[in-house]
């Protein structure tokens, strides 16, 4: 890639300086961010934190609502993540991204106590993987090509997103137990892992914060469900509702 200053010692001054004037003159004509490089960009990289939140609806996520004194939302998370995107046409990006969220949160059971009448507790605990690759459609031009040897990128642009591959999954629970035929109390760690295709959407935009860097917003949901563990295991014949919105922000820097 030719650098900006060997452009000016090959072209020289002159020429240089016709190319960022030029370059303002389209910003203010078409609402591009600062700046300008020599070429489209080819790829992107984008680093990412937000909040995952599951939908948590039936199987094992019941039972545990049911008889510990959890909520829905105590499975929600903070997550981190990367995208890698290949540039396919002037507006599609083909993006392959990886993230992993996790939570854990203490609980009581509602309705039983030890024989001290003290809480009988326990930690559960959910950890989501989804490895994906997807199609990303931009609503608006990403920049404008000015002349032959710049490209100013745009100020804002929307974006949506399809795609899918594979999450994989552990939902845990540590700590004491009831016996709900004996009432007998017990210590356990009791799991369900494994992994689930996964179907993924999403919708967001970038804002251009120069001409390598732009912050991405993006929301975007999984649908996905897995089993609580083979015959005989800890959860089975549960299902592990996998689905959940993530909200994410992060920043792209142009390859």
């Amino acid at each position: 890639m030719v650098t900006a200053g060997s452009f000016i010692r090959s072209r020289g001054i002159a020429v240089a300086a016709l190319i960022i004037v030029g370059a303002s003159s389209a910003d203010a004509q078409i609402g591009a961010g600062n700046g300008f490089l020599f070429r489209r960009p080819g790829a992107t990289m984008t680093l990412y934190g937000g909040y995952a939140q599951p939908l948590a609806n039936g199987g094992v996520f019941s039972l545990a609502t049911s008889e510990l004194t959890l909520g829905r939302s105590d499975f929600g998370a903070g997550n981190l993540g990367f995208d890698l995107s290949l540039t396919v046409t002037p507006r599609v990006e083909v993006v392959v991204g990886l993230d992993r969220s996790r939570s854990r949160t203490r609980s009581e059971y509602r309705d039983f106590v030890d024989n001290n009448d003290l809480p009988i507790e326990q930690t559960t605990g959910l950890q989501r993987t989804p490895l994906t690759a997807s199609v990303r459609y931009f609503l608006a031009d990403r920049g404008r090509q000015i002349g032959s040897v710049a490209w100013v990128p745009a100020r804002f642009v929307p974006f949506v997103s399809v795609g899918g591959g594979v999450m994989w999954y552990r939902f845990e629970q540590v700590g004491d137990f009831v016996d709900q035929q004996s009432l007998n109390i017990f210590s356990e760690r009791l799991t369900a892992t494994g992994s689930s295709r996964v179907l993924q959407a999403g919708a967001g935009a970038q804002w251009n914060l120069n001409q390598r860097v732009n912050l991405t917003g993006e929301l975007r949901y999984h649908r996905a469900s897995g089993d609580g563990g083979r015959p005989n295991g800890d959860f089975s014949g549960y299902k592990v509702d996998l689905s959940g919105v993530s909200t994410l922000i992060g920043l792209t820097l142009r390859l």
